[in-house]
């Protein structure tokens, strides 16, 4: 290919890449959080909005940031105190130097969160994504102080071997993982030698996300994302938690986009019907951005009355 057809190869590629992202409902409805930013322990965090009202945590999924959430976090902070953290080994809490990212590493590090910023008061979690397992799995061990949890996307498949296979449809870097792990160590450690190109990388390959989520795809470890992956995605007992958390009484809303390939909503209804406070909506013309492209959803299903 001479010179002239390779530019012109090159400026029509980048005239399609601004089409698809200028069109794409996430980047029209994603703006940024002015909430401050803090830390506690190993999580850094945004927080805002005063405590004693209703009390939101937010959790972001997999390679994010809490700041997935955007502006919405700022909406319901002026309802209540808000609190968005980045999970355990990514964004602002990566660490390089950890090496245990397991679900009880996550929920200790959330309880040090949540007793600091909310101390005893009820609280409503919201969640997207590889985060709806985290806000499962510590909604479960504190039910007694959680009045709705609402998930975006969430990776509910029946069993492990399921969710291996679904997973290799979703993204070279999880397909990469159960192809062969070797490929994704690989990967991941080019990212962690070079985050800033391999996060300008991210935003080229992902046109419809805004770019600075894009670019945070690569704020983590292959510990991190290794541990997140298997124990909040494949092998989280969604069946056992979602049960305990209906018998205890807590709301849980499970939301996904028609056009959302992680998670089967089927497998939810299952379990859905077993109970009465678990429900089930599919919201037409959505995918997995649906935390940024459609931000009214998470905030209208906090805001719902409590279910008696």
């Amino acid at each position: 290919m001479d010179r002239r057809k390779l530019l012109l190869a090159g400026a029509t590629a980048g005239v399609a890449w601004s089409i698809h992202h200028a069109s794409s409902p996430a980047v029209r409805g994603w703006s940024g959080s002015a909430l401050p930013r803090s830390r506690c322990g190993d999580l850094a965090h945004r927080a805002g909005g005063h405590p004693g009202r209703t009390n939101h945590l937010l959790l972001h999924g997999l390679v994010a940031t809490g700041d997935v959430f955007g502006s919405t976090a700022d909406r319901l902070a002026s309802d209540g105190r808000t609190v968005v953290p980045d999970l355990l080994g990514f964004g602002g809490s990566l660490d390089e130097s950890r090496s245990d990212f397991s679900s009880a590493a996550h929920l200790a590090a959330l309880d040090a969160l949540v007793t600091r910023e909310f101390g005893a008061d009820p609280i409503r979690i919201g969640a997207h994504s590889m985060g709806s397992a985290v806000a499962i799995r510590w909604a479960a061990a504190n039910a007694h102080r959680v009045e709705r949890v609402v998930c975006l996307g969430a990776p509910i498949w029946p069993t492990a071997e399921v969710a291996r296979a679904s997973l290799a449809t979703t993204g070279p870097m999880a397909k990469a993982f159960e192809l062969d792990g070797r490929i994704a160590r690989t990967l991941c450690r080019f990212n962690c030698s070079h985050r800033v190109l391999a996060g300008i990388i991210s935003a080229a390959v992902s046109p419809r996300w805004p770019i600075p989520l894009a670019r945070q795809a690569s704020l983590h470890t292959w510990p991190a994302f290794a541990a997140a992956l298997n124990d909040q995605i494949i092998e989280t007992p969604w069946n056992e938690l979602l049960t305990s958390l209906d018998d205890h009484g807590v709301a849980v809303d499970l939301v996904w986009g028609s056009d959302d390939r992680v998670g089967d909503p089927a497998h939810a209804r299952e379990i859905a019907a077993r109970g009465s406070h678990i429900t089930i909506r599919i919201v037409d013309g959505a995918d997995h951005t649906i935390p940024a492209a459609r931000p009214d959803i998470l905030v209208e299903h906090l805001s719902a009355p409590r279910r008696s």
